[in-house]
This record gives C-alpha cells, structure tokens and sequence, in this order.
C-alpha cells in the first residue's frame, strides 16, 4: 500500500532520443510497479501515453549553436516559473530528475532540493555535474571549475565556470542522491566536486525485452536485404558529435580487413549517414529505423553489433542488441564492459583500434546458435519487471528523510557572490547571444526580398530540414513509417 500512496514527480526534457526513451521507460516501470508516477516535460505530443504532463510555461531560452564534431552546449534556461514549479512540489513526495536540459533551470532544481522531499537525479550525460556540456571531449576542468571551456561559445566569457559555481552554491547537495546507470558512470561521478560526497546508486536503463527479442536470423536478413552466406556486422552511424566513434568504427573496420575477406563481410548500417561509409566491405544502408520492432529485426540479422562510442552513461544499443541475440564489442565507457562479457561480446580499452578490430574478428568467427542466453541475461537484469522495483524501493528509502533547508540558509545561498556573478554573466550571454539571433533575423528578412532571394530562402529550408536537421528527418520518417 505504501508504494501506491508514493507520488512521484519526473522530469524530462523529452521523451524520444535515447535519453527520453529511457526516462518514459523508467516511469512506465514505476507504474508497473504500482506507484504513482507523473512524468513532466517540455516537449511531447498530446495523448500518446499516460501519465505525462506538458509544462507549456517552461522556457528554454536561447542557446548556444552547437559547435561541428562536439555534442549540444545547453545554457541554463528561464526554466519552470516559480508558482507552477510549487505546485508540483505540494503535489508529490518526492522528485527524479533525468535529462533536464533546457528545461528545468539551476534555480529550478535549488527549489526542487530545498523543498524537504527526496531528490534523484538520474545521470544520462554529463550536463548535471558540469558549467554546460553535455560529454567532455577530452576535456577534465570539470573536475575543478569549468575553467577555460573548449566547448563554450564565447570563449571570452566565463559562464561555465560561474554556472558550476552556481550550482554548488544553491543545490542543496545533501538531499540529493544521484542514480548512475553504470559502473564507470559511477568512477566519472566519484571524481565531480559537485556530486562526488551525495550518495550514489547505480540502477540501469530498463529495456523492453518484449520488443527487442531473438528474430529468426534468416527471415530478418531476407527482410533487410542482407545475404545469407556473409558475415554481417551492424553499425548504427552518428556523425553529430565525435564522441560516438565514426572515425574509430571506420579504422576498426579497414583493420579488420587485413583477416577478414572483403567478400565474406558486409556492414549494415541503421541511421543518418552525412556520405557513403568508406570501408572495405560492402555496406548495406537501411536507414534510421524509428520502430523498435523494425529495430529488434536489424539487430537480429547481424552476428555481431559495432558501437565504437569513447563516451557513455549506459548504451542502450548494447542491452538491445544482446537482447536480440547479437554480442556487441565497442570500448569500455557506460555499461558496455558489463554487458559485453563472454558470449555476450567484447569491451576494449578506448580507442584501441587493433583491440578493437579483433573483438569483431573473435565475435565473427564464434557460432551464435543460442541468441535465448543472450535474451534471457537483459531479461534478467534490465527489464522494466526488474528496475522498478529497484527505483520504487530507493524512493521509499528516501522518502521522509531529506534534509529540510532553512529559510535563512536559502536566503545566504542566494545572496553569495558566485549566485551574483552566475546572473551578471548569464544576462550578458544573453545580451550577446539576442543580439546575433536579431542580425540572423535580420539577414533572412534582406535574403526574402525579391525572387532571388526567396528562392535562396527556399534552398535553406530544403537544405536546413533535410541536410542539417536531423531530428525533423527522424520524425518524419517516423510519420511516414506509421502510415504504412
């Protein structure tokens, strides 16, 4: 009865991308689970499940463009107005956070970890414990204060820095008790002067194992295209950020062509190639794959599944391909290493091309005549049957036991000099940053004038929603998977 009476208050940017996937599929566990779960977000269409609610009055500011080979730069935003913020808080018990990102704002989670209740802030990149970026990119001056940033724009102005301070200064880090989804997430965490003294657990992605099961290899292959006598290695491609490994996958791959026959191989690739893969072999190219049962069917054709990413917080690609019945071998970053032993594949040190290569090679030339093993090892540890429990029961855990703020602590926390210094420096990002928006405005209303011009206009949009936008290209692909 406990657990029905527990109200829980989740927050999440979105619910698509591997990140909001994974947050709908931990409330959706928290449901199964009995509890009464609502989950808030800032973007999300009407009526498509239950139990979420659109926050129309949050605000996600303007943001920094983001930088080619690195990941979103995300700046704190407006966030939830005050009056509508405290009514969720008066509404539940206690409160998880997972990619919050433009969404909720610094000032925002303060409210939220002085208001007495519990709260969880479940780690799916590295935005919560630095001054705004979302993986480092080699980077380690978030260890200390942000200072200098390689991934702020302007680099003249030290807001990561002053937002790091900013948060050590008004989050009530002893209330806070942060859920990592991996072992190495939890070494990363360890090492933060933000979160490095809160409590950690670990709690990983939930995987829906009644999706992303064993598909008959030979029907899933004749259903992609796939030959019948060659080794298949199945790449999911992302050229967005460096830190998911092209450049890694692709010289695994030419080393892998020094022992493996070129005729004997072919990479089917799932996602959003910029320009054809140069590799040795063969490529077979599917597309981006929006339903997951489509998914589950490409995993199931290859032999082995490449995911050469250098930075993770879990990697739900390694979980559904072995639940698929395919081992996976990529670098030991996330929950790769723990998911990928024995039959299950193979984790190498980060950019250990030849380490790498030969993990493909060993996985290749292994029988994988019981893909059921496989299946029932994610079934075991990462279905939504075995991680709501595990959060239910930290919730109530924690339930009653947060350390309630007094006014006159909030009061000095807000009054301290990094809390000034973070608001003069945001205010000015944001002077700077309106002011380019308005030129940009500017330019295209000079580029609209005329018949020249609209059709230079008109080229943009093509080029900007088909070329450059891929979340518009995974949408509409989505749409038009639906309908047919």
């Amino acid at each position: 009865m406990a657990a029905k009476r527990l109200r829980i208050a989740m927050f999440s940017t979105m619910i698509n991308g591997g990140a909001g996937y994974a947050a709908l599929r931990v409330h959706d566990a928290l449901r199964l689970s009995g509890a009464g779960s609502t989950l808030y977000v800032g973007q999300a269409e009407r009526g498509r499940h239950p139990g979420i609610r659109r926050l129309r009055g949050a605000e996600e500011g303007c943001q920094p463009r983001r930088v080619p080979g690195l990941t979103i730069f995300s700046v704190d935003p407006p966030g939830i107005p005050d009056a509508e913020l405290d009514e969720i808080i008066a509404q539940a018990d206690i409160f998880n956070l997972h990619w919050f990102a433009r969404f909720l704002s610094v000032r925002n989670v303060e409210r939220l970890s002085s208001s007495g209740k519990p709260v969880i802030i479940t780690v799916r990149d590295m935005n919560p414990l630095t001054g705004g970026c979302h993986f480092f990119h080699g980077c380690e001056n978030w260890k200390r204060d942000c200072f200098p940033c390689p991934q702020f724009i302007p680099d003249t102005l030290p807001l990561p820095g002053a937002t790091l301070d900013a948060k050590r200064t008004l989050w009530n880090l002893e209330n806070i008790t942060v859920v990592v989804l991996s072992d190495h997430t939890a070494s990363l965490i360890e090492c933060s002067p933000l979160f490095g003294q809160c409590r950690i657990e670990k709690i990983p992605n939930p995987i829906d194992v009644s999706i992303f099961k064993p598909h008959r290899r030979e029907a899933a292959r004749a259903a992609l295209g796939i030959p019948q006598d060659k080794h298949a290695v199945a790449y999911l491609p992302s050229f967005g950020s460096s830190v998911k490994g092209g450049s890694q996958a692709v010289a695994a791959l030419e080393r892998l062509a020094r022992d493996v026959p070129a005729k004997d191989c072919v990479v089917v690739c799932a996602g959003d190639l910029e320009k054809p893969l140069q590799v040795p072999f063969e490529t077979i190219e599917v597309g981006f794959i929006a339903d997951k049962h489509r998914l589950a069917q490409f995993y199931s054709a290859a032999d082995v599944t490449l995911i050469p990413s250098t930075e993770e917080t879990f990697s739900n690609t390694a979980a559904e391909s072995v639940a698929c019945g395919t081992p996976v071998v990529g670098f030991r970053v996330g929950a790769i290493p723990e998911i990928a032993q024995g039959a299950r594949g193979r984790a190498v040190a980060v950019n250990d091309i030849e380490a790498l290569a030969g993990g493909l090679r060993t996985m290749l030339s292994r029988s994988q005549d019981r893909p059921e093993e496989l299946h029932r090892y994610v079934a075991e540890t990462f279905a939504a049957s075995a991680i709501g429990p595990r959060y239910l029961a930290l919730f109530e855990e924690l339930h009653g036991t947060a350390q309630t703020q007094t006014v006159s602590a909030q009061v000095e926390r807000q009054n301290a000099p990094a809390v000034h210094r973070f608001d003069q420096l945001l205010a000015d990002y944001r002077v700077v940053r309106f002011d380019e928006l308005r030129k940009e405005r500017g330019a295209r209303r000079r580029e609209t004038r005329g018949l020249r011009g609209r059709l230079r206009l008109m080229l943009r949009v093509i080029r900007m929603f088909f070329a450059d936008n891929e979340d518009f290209r995974r949408q509409l692909r989505s749409l038009l998977e639906g309908r047919r």
